[in-house]
């Protein structure tokens, strides 16, 4: 079973193109009989390289050899670890049904995986599947907390992390906690992983995210900073900074800040979509309007949010006229 599974992983994940344009797959056959530990090694060795499908037939082969407890240390991977590398390297490649696949076979053999049940839950997530993701996580980290001595309870308070914790998984139950309202619990988390991963730009961010659902604007531009001082190319971060000084009324900080990974047009029509959601109008108008002068030929959703706002602003005019005439 577990062969024909993983044939199919391969078959499906690892394509590449011959000089006439067709598409080609590779061959377990292409691969010549050799030891587990050889193969291992050019397992690894793929991968340094960033050749993840090629890795992925040298782990398909490993696992039809036997288990040698004399090779060395490096390569005694177990079936269940080279199942979770696969996994791993189809999301490196965007693969993410062929490493729910991968998971999802790996936890039939051994339920209580840690990493598996995370990177299973993440998946899951990124699917908006909240119940199948929040079940995955909290398994994770229940066996987590219960291996440093925390016992937890539906109020999910949890005892401080170590190196051995899995950090994905409270991160991303940290988004679970933020999509229902749990904000303050949502900090919390992070504040837990936070020291475990000070030089993590997306930590930082998704402590800023929680405090600017919390209305904290402060404490959001504060995780911002930090994580833009941390990695300077770190998009999202810039982002939300700039929705923070959108939020504020902040309209020149907004666009120095937002131009820094797009172009000022994208800008305008950004704060103006943004302003257009927070139900103000006439604001977003004038920033649509920008951004369609800035690029008028190109920028087709500068003018589509535009004929949304002037709707609204007409739908507002209607109502406080017919207000007005009842009033008479």
């Amino acid at each position: 079973m577990i062969k024909w599974i993983l044939i199919t992983v391969v078959l499906l994940s690892g394509c590449s193109t011959t000089t006439n344009g067709q598409a080609e797959l590779p061959s377990l056959a292409d691969i010549p009989p050799e030891s587990r530990a050889t193969l291992l090694d050019n397992a690894y060795k793929a991968e340094q390289n960033q050749k993840f499908d090629k890795a992925i037939v040298f782990y398909v082969k490993a696992l039809e050899q036997e288990y040698d407890d004399s090779t060395e240390e490096k390569n005694k991977l177990s079936n269940t670890q080279i199942f979770y590398n696969i996994g791993v390297l189809e999301i490196k490649q965007g693969h993410s049904e062929l490493a729910l696949t991968a998971f999802k076979h790996l936890l039939q053999y051994e339920p209580n995986h840690v990493l598996a049940q995370t990177q299973l839950g993440i998946l899951y997530l990124e699917k908006k599947l909240k119940k199948q993701a929040t079940d995955l996580l909290t398994k994770a980290i229940t066996t987590d907390q219960l291996r440093l001595g925390n016992n937890i309870n539906d109020d999910y308070v949890f005892t401080s992390l170590d190196t051995m914790s899995p950090l994905s998984a409270y991160i991303a139950f940290s988004v679970i906690q933020d999509l229902e309202g749990h904000h303050a619990k949502a900090i919390e988390t992070l504040n837990l992983v936070q020291p475990l991963a000070e030089q993590d730009p997306y930590v930082y961010t998704n402590i800023g995210y929680s405090n600017y659902l919390s209305g904290n604007l402060v404490e959001a531009e504060v995780n911002y900073r930090k994580a833009i001082d941390i990695d300077p190319e770190f998009r999202r971060a810039w982002l939300n900074l700039g929705l923070v000084y959108t939020r504020k009324g902040m309209y020149t900080k907004a666009l120095q800040t937002l131009k820094q990974v797009m172009p000022i047009e994208h800008a305008y029509n950004d704060i103006g979509y943004f302003l257009m959601l927070d139900g103000r109008y006439s604001e977003a108008e004038y920033f649509l309007e920008q951004a369609i002068d800035l690029s008028p030929r190109y920028f087709v959703k500068a003018n589509v949010n535009l004929e949304n706002v002037k709707l609204e602003l007409s739908q507002n005019i209607n109502m406080v006229s017919s207000d007005n005439k009842l009033k008479q």
